[in-house]
């Protein structure tokens, strides 16, 4: 089995534009040696680099390893089409931060009427998030200066070279093979295709295994699928509203809270204009005066851990969301 790792440059930045100017890969065996690497250039659609050059370095912070001289003498995407396209076949993609560089490409693909490419790939930076939750400096650059790795950046083999090469180091840190590291955490490769693309995705993050969690994006999501199926209750004793810092909370906490209050006959409601009871975490004193004279009488004004206490929380109940989890994940982007 071997592995093809990309990386791709853009003159603009923009992915809807034909801006793609560079893809660069490595070709590695199982055990992620490199066999080969090469940069192919492109001669963008764009009249103008936005980025990449010297005059647009000190706002971009970014330089290629060519000039734009060298790019208008590089050969159209197309012209190189049919040779990119044999390089994904049968082999599994590898890369780091991989959403621009499968749009760059996607774009190139739709500007010139081309087929989009069919492959599948893990992302390097996911695999890295998962082994290391705790660690929020995850940039290519960060990493390789934490573990020592040099390379020539914004020339795009160079990048996908330094990305296998940072990915060898971690694992190698971690004493663990990638076979084992896409099996604990369950990983699932992402696919780009002629319907679209979606991202690699974790059954662990999803289960909750190893102390990972959601994101609060992908939390935010959850909740509003939650509220969607909450049941009609005709006449509620209290309508319940919570401060936004709360609903944004632990997804599982907030949904428990919530399906307490329907046990009591109570509901939840955005509407602070009909709500009976008031939730916050703090003291938000113009926030609650609002409320007060908006109400013809006073709102229960509740701590959180006074209405935990009020509604009998004492645990979160046990939430099964992968079917609607695996689906939001594999649905595809264009």
């Amino acid at each position: 089995m071997e592995y093809l790792v990309i990386d791709t440059e853009s003159c603009t930045g923009r992915s809807d534009d034909g801006s793609l100017c560079s893809l660069g890969y490595a070709i590695c065996d199982e055990n992620l040696n490199i066999l080969c690497q090469e940069d192919l250039l492109f001669n963008p659609i764009p009249k103008r680099f936005q980025v990449g050059d010297k005059k647009n370095a000190k706002r971009t912070g970014i330089t290629f390893a060519y000039t734009i001289e060298e790019f208008r003498k590089a050969p159209k995407f197309c012209e190189t089409y049919d040779k990119i396209k044999s390089l994904f076949k049968g082999r599994t993609v590898l890369g780091f931060s991989m959403s621009n560089d499968i749009k760059y490409i996607n774009d190139a693909c739709d500007k010139y009427s081309l087929r989009r490419i069919d492959y599948k790939f893990y992302d390097i930076q996911y695999i890295y998030q998962l082994m290391h939750p705790e660690d929020n400096a995850i940039g290519l650059k960060t990493l390789s200066e934490k573990f020592g790795i040099e390379y020539l950046a914004h020339r795009s083999d160079e990048d996908a070279v330094g990305s296998v090469m940072l990915l060898k180091k971690f694992l190698e840190a971690e004493n663990i093979t990638l076979d084992k590291v896409l099996k604990k955490y369950k990983l699932h490769r992402g696919v780009n295709c002629f319907d679209g693309y979606y991202v690699c995705y974790s059954d662990a993050v999803i289960e909750g295994l190893y102390g990972l969690k959601l994101s609060k994006r992908i939390q935010s999501y959850v909740f509003a699928e939650f509220l969607k199926n909450l049941p009609y209750v005709q006449k509620p004793t209290e309508r319940v509203c919570f401060s936004a810092k709360i609903e944004k909370m632990d997804v599982n906490f907030t949904r428990t809270l919530i399906d307490l209050c329907y046990e009591k006959n109570y509901v939840y409601d955005h509407d602070t204009d009909v709500t009976t009871i008031f939730v916050t975490d703090e003291k938000d004193e113009k926030r609650i005066q609002y409320l007060n004279d908006r109400q013809l009488k006073k709102l229960k004004i509740l701590s959180l851990e006074q209405f935990c206490d009020f509604i009998g929380y004492s645990e979160n109940f046990i939430y099964t969301d992968k079917t609607f989890l695996t689906n939001f994940y594999k649905k595809f982007t264009r």
